[in-house]
């Protein structure tokens, strides 16, 4: 379902700019609640405009998300626990997730390995 409106998520958060999201005021979460295009949980929403404030605030602190990321070198674990520390509604599927999408080189899960011995193209 979420996969089907990703066009619309993204039109809803400004393309997922934190600088945007972070400036969403009480009557844009209101709107948002109401577009039927998003999937409305207010949680959630509410979580996506605080979590656009902690990158804010790490980007200050770091120079740059990247360079937070980076903080952690080779500690993936450690870098998956913070983020799930700092970031609310950020499960550890969906931290692996951001990380792989941020194109962070993760360790595969074994889950992970036994998928891409059944999907070799995507290697």
């Amino acid at each position: 379902m979420v996969e089907n409106k990703w066009p619309d998520f993204r039109r809803a958060f400004g393309n997922f700019s934190p600088p945007w999201v972070a400036n969403l005021t009480e009557k844009d979460v209101r709107a948002l609640m109401d577009d039927t295009k998003i999937v409305r949980n207010e949680k959630k929403i509410r979580a996506t405009v605080e979590n656009a404030h902690v990158m804010l605030d790490l980007k200050k602190e770091h120079g740059s998300f990247k360079e937070y990321i980076g903080s952690f070198g080779k500690k993936e674990k450690l870098l998956l626990e913070d983020l799930q520390r700092r970031f609310s509604y950020l499960g550890p599927s969906s931290a692996r997730m951001f990380l792989y999408m941020a194109n962070y080189p993760l360790t595969p899960t074994r889950e992970e390995r036994m998928w891409m011995k059944t999907h070799p193209e995507h290697e």
